[in-house]
């Protein structure tokens, strides 16, 4: 079931599946990507049952972009961090690179956190060094901001947010 559709362009963001999980640890191929993508407490190698629990699924909420075609273009959960819709796990498929699912993916989620949860702030970390991810959330508007107290690995990542009043002037496009 779509929580969130890209009008006339058939994508849809639908809750994560244990079908759509199985596919997507294939895309973790040795521990450095998931150390990118989970952090450094993410278990590696991990089997099905320590892959949701590191993804704690249990308490944040999981979703799946699809594309026309029915494939799964990206991942990414949401929860409430401090009052706001923080996004976490983002991702997308290694094969489906440069296509605009990444933005795709914070787009429909930021609209989710605000029609679901009445979010109107979004929140989100991201390594340093991981320079093609903190460009596209710059250009979806995300701006640094001081790293909050309470989060460990301040010297290796950057804490980002930005409101749903930035939300008319970025939009989703296929160039990333």
């Amino acid at each position: 079931m779509s929580v969130a559709e890209t009008e006339g362009h058939g994508w849809d963001l639908e809750a994560t599946s244990d079908s759509d999980i199985i596919e997507l640890m294939g895309w973790f191929p040795d521990r450095h990507s998931v150390d990118i993508w989970g952090g450094p407490g993410f278990r590696f190698p991990f089997t099905r049952e320590s892959f949701v629990e590191d993804c704690r699924m249990d308490i944040m909420r999981s979703f799946t972009l699809r594309n026309a075609e029915g494939r799964i273009a990206a991942f990414g959960q949401l929860y409430d961090r401090h009052g706001r819709g923080h996004l976490a796990r983002l991702i997308s498929n290694p094969g489906m690179r440069r296509q605009g699912a990444g933005k795709r993916l914070i787009a429909m989620l930021m609209q989710v956190a605000r029609e679901q949860f009445d979010f109107h702030e979004y929140s989100l970390f991201v390594y340093r060094s991981n320079e093609p991810a903190y460009r596209c959330y710059l250009d979806m508007g995300f701006r640094v901001q001081e790293y909050p107290a309470d989060a460990k690995m301040k010297d290796k990542c950057y804490f980002l947010t930005r409101s749903s009043a930035e939300e008319q002037v970025s939009r989703p496009d296929t160039t990333l």
